[in-house]
C-alpha cells in the first residue's frame, strides 16, 4: 500500500533532522525513488530539495548538479508541486549548487556561464533579488581565475542586500578569505574586524582568514587571538573547512610551530592530504599546507608521523604535496585558462618563517586584543582574591571570574583565572576544587590549540584529585578529556599509569548489610570501570607517534584488539547498569577500531550493536552518525542489499 501523505511528510521531518553524513544522504535518495513509485506527487519536490541539501553539505557537489537540474525541469513542468515553502527553497539552494561550479575543475567555463545565465533568468521572471545571482559570479570569477573577479566582486556589492542573497556573515566570510587570498592583506584586517554575525560556517572561516592575514604584516599578536578564537568557534558538522584548516596549518608552521602543525595535520584531519569535499577545496587546503612546510624545510629530516601518504619526512611530503598542488593547480588553470593558482602555488613555494616564533604558550600570556571593557573608564579589571579571602570564599570568588571567562569563551583568559583559583585553593589546603581547578584550565588551553599547556596542567590536575581522595567519576571524566591531548603530543605514559591505577583499584569492595546500598555500589563499580575502558582503549587505538616519530612506551604494548575488546568490554558494562546510550558509543568506537584494523566482520557486528543501542535510546543523531558509519562499511564491502535494509530502518523507527 502506497504511504499516505502524512507518513512521508513525518519521514521528510526525520530525515532532515538527520546530521549531514551517508545515513541522511541514502535516507534521502530511499524516498526520493519511493515517492517516483507510489507517490504522493506532491512531495516530490519537497524530497528532491532535501537531496540536493543532503548532497550539498557531504562534499557531493557533482550529484547535486543532477538532482537540482530534475528540480528545475520539475519547476517548469509542474509548478503546481512546489508549495511556497517549496519554491523559497528552490531559488534558495540555487546559489549552493551555483558555489559548487567553481569546485570542479572539469566544470568549463561554457557550462558555467550557461548555469549562471539560466539562474539569472529565472531569478528575473520569479521577481527575486539578484544578490545571489551576482555573488555566485563573484564565486566563479575568484575560483577560476578570471582576471574580472574585482569587478565581479564590486558589482555583487553595489547592490542592495535581498532576502535571497548570503547572510551578513557569509557576506563578510567571503570576502575576508578572497582579500586574504589574493594578498590583500591591510584590507582584510579592515573588513575582517566588522565580523560580529554568526551562522554555520561563520565566524569561523572569518577567523583563519583574519589570522593568516595578521600574520603576512606581521601582527603576531592579533594572528594568535584571531587563530584561538577560529578553534574556538570550529564546528565540522556543515563542512570540513578544507581551506580554512590549510590557512591554519600555514599560520602555525610559518609561526614557527611546524611540529604543532602537523601534529593538528595528523591528529585532526590527515584526510584532507588525499581528498576533500571538493577538488578546490583540497587544492586550497594543500596550498596552505606547501606554504606552511616550504617555510620549514631547514627541518626537512623531522618526522611527520602520518600513516598516509607514505610520506615519513617533513622534506618527503613537502615534495609529495608540492606534486599533488602543481597537479590541482594545472587543472583549475586549465579550465580558467589563467595562470592564477600557478602564482599561488609559486607564492606558497616561496613562503618563509616570522622572524620571531608566535608565542602559543598561554601559560604566561597576557589578553590578546579588545576585551570586554576594554576603552571604559567604568570596567573594573578583575580582582584578585585578597590573601585575607582565601579558604571556601576566596576559591567560590576565584571561580567565578574564571567561568565568566569561559562562557565568553574566552579562553586563554579563562585558563589564567582558573589557574589562578588552583593557587588560592591550593592554599587554602582545598586540593580537590584545587585539581578541578586545574583540569579546567587544561581544557581552556587545549580550545585554543595550546596542546602542551593542556598536557602540563591535566598531569597536575590528577595527583591533587588522589591526595584528596577525590571523586573517582570525576578523575575518570578528566581523564577523558586529557586522552586526545596526551595521544596527540604521542606522550601517554602518566595518563596510561592513572588510567591502570583506577582500574586495578575499582571493582571490588566489602559486602554491606544493606543490600540496597550494596548494589549501587556496584552499579557504580561498573559505570566507573566501563568510562575507565573506553578511554583506555581510545589511548591505545590512537597509538600515534610523538615527534620522534615512536609510538609512546605503554601503548606500543598494546594491539588495536586490545582496544577493540576494551571498548566492547565498556558497552557490556555500560548495559549492565543500563546506560543504553554510553554503552552504544562504547560498541560504535570498537567498531571504528575494527574498520581501522581490517576486521570487517567484527566492525559489522560492533556498529549494528552502536545502531540498535541509539536506537533504543533515541538518540537520533548520534544514530544517522552511526548508521553513515555501518553504511560505508556494508557498501565498501559489496554488502549492499544488507546497507539498504540500515537504510530502510532510519525512518521507520525499528
Amino acid at each position: 500500500m502506497a504511504p499516505s501523505d502524512a507518513e512521508v511528510r513525518r519521514e521528510l521531518r526525520e530525515i532532515r533532522a538527520m546530521p549531514y553524513g551517508s545515513a541522511r544522504t541514502a535516507a534521502a535518495e530511499v524516498i526520493v525513488r519511493r515517492i517516483d513509485a507510489e507517490g504522493p506527487q506532491e512531495r516530490l519536490a519537497e524530497a528532491l530539495l532535501d537531496l540536493v541539501e543532503a548532497y550539498s553539505f557531504t562534499g557531493q557537489g557533482h550529484r547535486s548538479f543532477v538532482a537540482f537540474a530534475r528540480l528545475l525541469r520539475l519547476w517548469d513542468s509542474q509548478p503546481e508541486v512546489f508549495d511556497e515553502s517549496d519554491e523559497h527553497n528552490l531559488f534558495w539552494e540555487f546559489k549552493w549548487v551555483a558555489g559548487d561550479l567553481p569546485d570542479f575543475p572539469e566544470i568549463t567555463r561554457e557550462q558555467a556561464d550557461a548555469f549562471l545565465a539560466d539562474m539569472r533568468r529565472r531569478f528575473d521572471l520569479a521577481g527575486k533579488g539578484s544578490g545571489s545571482v551576482l555573488g555566485s559570479r563573484f564565486r566563479w570569477a575568484w575560483h577560476s581565475g578570471d582576471p574580472s573577479m574585482e569587478a565581479a566582486r564590486l558589482a555583487w556589492l553595489a547592490l542592495p542586500k535581498d532576502d535571497m542573497d548570503s547572510c551578513a556573515a557569509c557576506r563578510i566570510g567571503h570576502q575576508v578569505d578572497y582579500l586574504t587570498e589574493t594578498g590583500r592583506f591591510e584590507e582584510a584586517i579592515e573588513l575582517g574586524l566588522t565580523q560580529h554575525s554568526s551562522c554555520n560556517l561563520e565566524p569561523t572561516r572569518t577567523l583563519h582568514a583574519l589570522a593568516l592575514a595578521h600574520l603576512n604584516v606581521g601582527a603576531d599578536g592579533p594572528a594568535l587571538a584571531a587563530y584561538r578564537r577560529a578553534l574556538a568557534t570550529l564546528d565540522t558538522s556543515d563542512s570540513d573547512y578544507a581551506p580554512a584548516r590549510g590557512q591554519g596549518f600555514e599560520m602555525v608552521a610559518r609561526g614557527g610551530h611546524v611540529e604543532r602543525a602537523l601534529r593538528f595535520l595528523r591528529e585532526d584531519h590527515p584526510e584532507l592530504l588525499e581528498g576533500a569535499s571538493t577538488p578546490l577545496f583540497r587544492l586550497r587546503f594543500l596550498l596552505g599546507v606547501l606554504a606552511g612546510l616550504s617555510a620549514n624545510l631547514d627541518h626537512s629530516d623531522l618526522p611527520t608521523g602520518l600513516r598516509s601518504p607514505d610520506a615519513p619526512t617533513l622534506g618527503q611530503l613537502h615534495a609529495w604535496v608540492h606534486e599533488q598542488t602543481a597537479e590541482l593547480a594545472g587543472r583549475f588553470d586549465a579550465r580558467g585558462g589563467s595562470d592564477y593558482y600557478a602564482r599561488l602555488l609559486d607564492r606558497s613555494l616561496a613562503a618563509t618563517r616570522t622572524p620571531v616564533p608566535l608565542d602559543f604558550d598561554i601559560s604566561a600570556m597576557a589578553s590578546l586584543g579588545p576585551q570586554p571593557g576594554a576603552g571604559d573608564p567604568t570596567h573594573q579589571p578583575d580582582a584578585d582574591p585578597a590573601p585575607a579571602a582565601l579558604g571556601a570564599d576566596g576559591v567560590a570568588a576565584a571561580l567565578t571570574i574564571a567561568e565568566r571567562h569561559a562562557r565568553a569563551r574566552s579562553y586563554p583568559e579563562a585558563a589564567a583565572a582558573y589557574l589562578r583559583a588552583a593557587e588560592v585553593a591550593t592554599a587554602a589546603g582545598l586540593l580537590e576544587h584545587a585539581g578541578m581547578a586545574w583540569a579546567e584550565s587544561a581544557q581552556c588551553a587545549a580550545q585554543v590549540g595550546d596542546e602542551v599547556t593542556a598536557h602540563a596542567r591535566y598531569a597536575a590536575a590528577l595527583p591533587l584529585l588522589r591526595a584528596a581522595d577525590g571523586d573517582p567519576g570525576a578523575m575518570a571524566q578528566i581523564l577523558a578529556a586529557w586522552a586526545p591531548v596526551a595521544a596527540g603530543l604521542g606522550d601517554t605514559d602518566a595518563l596510561m599509569t592513572h588510567l591502570d591505577t583506577l582500574l586495578s583499584s575499582d571493582g571490588s569492595h566489602e559486602a554491606l548489610l544493606d543490600s540496597d546500598l550494596e548494589e549501587r555500589q556496584r552499579r557504580q563499580s561498573e559505570n566507573l570501570q566501563a568510562s575507565l575502558l573506553e578511554t583506555w582503549a581510545r589511548v591505545v587505538a590512537s597509538r600515534s607517534p610523538g615527534v620522534d616519530g615512536q609510538i609512546d612506551g605503554q601503548v606500543a604494548g598494546q594491539s588495536a584488539r586490545d582496544a577493540a575488546d576494551a571498548a566492547t568490554r565498556a558497552g557490556e558494562l555500560f548495559a549492565q547498569v543500563g546506560r543504553i546510550g554510553s554503552a552504544a558509543q562504547a560498541f560504535w568506537l570498537a567498531g571504528q577500531i575494527l574498520r581501522e584494523d581490517g576486521d570487517i566482520d567484527g566492525a559489522v557486528l560492533a556498529l549494528e550493536s552502536a545502531y540498535e543501542g541509539l536506537t533504543i535510546a533515541r538518540d537520533a543523531a548520534n544514530r544517522a552518525r552511526a548508521a553513515s558509519d555501518l553504511i560505508d562499511v556494508l557498501r565498501a564491502t559489496g554488502q549492499h542489499d544488507r546497507a539498504d535494509q540500515v537504510i530502510a530502518t532510519l525512518t521507520s523507527g525499528s
